[in-house]
């Protein structure tokens, strides 16, 4: 009997697995429009969980940021991308990592705040592929926190190739082609 190709049957089951990110275009306000003016085509309306709150204050705790900027990422991949790419990853048998993650935190935010955040795919690096991310609060649009992650695509064999379709549909949703910047590598040490 032969053994099953990994993801062949997997389809794109849950059309909006997100928690903390309303499905839809944002609502209308000082932080969407932030957002869009400083070239996010995409932004989601987030509402904070109850985990999110630091224990001993109303403040959002340290990883709430972490969490809202993953999610909004699967926000942005389910609300243009699904269902051709996460169809593709599936089948394909191969996997989108994150390979750094980096946050700048720039203000403190409060559980009784809105917010509004966006995810855009930035540049093409060789093999990976650069987001950035930024979280605002929506009534004034002060800068909450922002994200630069590094993202790989992963199979049996390492790391493997972005098709150039993904590409394609990016530049689509994002309304101009990605970036192709040549992966350099800063020499790894002390300064000289």
């Amino acid at each position: 009997m032969a053994t099953p190709i990994r993801g062949q049957d997997a389809d794109w089951q849950n059309p909006w697995p997100v928690r903390g990110v309303r499905q839809g275009d944002a609502s209308d306000s000082p932080g969407t429009s932030a957002l869009h003016d400083d070239g996010y085509p995409v932004v989601f309306d987030v509402e904070t969980l109850e985990d999110d709150r630091d224990e001993y204050q109303d403040h959002l705790n340290n990883t709430a940021a972490v969490r809202i900027f993953n999610e909004l990422r699967i926000a942005y991949v389910a609300a243009r991308y699904a269902p051709d790419w996460p169809r593709y990853v599936r089948r394909a048998g191969l996997t989108v990592v994150v390979r750094e993650l980096h946050v700048a935190y720039e203000s403190e935010g409060w559980m009784h705040e809105g917010y509004v955040g966006a995810t855009r795919v930035a540049q093409r690096r060789g093999r990976a592929v650069v987001l950035e991310q930024r979280l605002v609060e929506a009534a004034g649009a002060r800068p909450l926190a922002r994200a630069w992650i590094l993202q790989l695509l992963v199979g049996a064999d390492g790391v493997a190739d972005w098709p150039d379709w993904y590409f394609d549909l990016v530049a689509e949703v994002q309304g101009a082609p990605v970036p192709d910047v040549p992966a350099t590598r800063p020499p790894w040490g002390p300064p000289a």
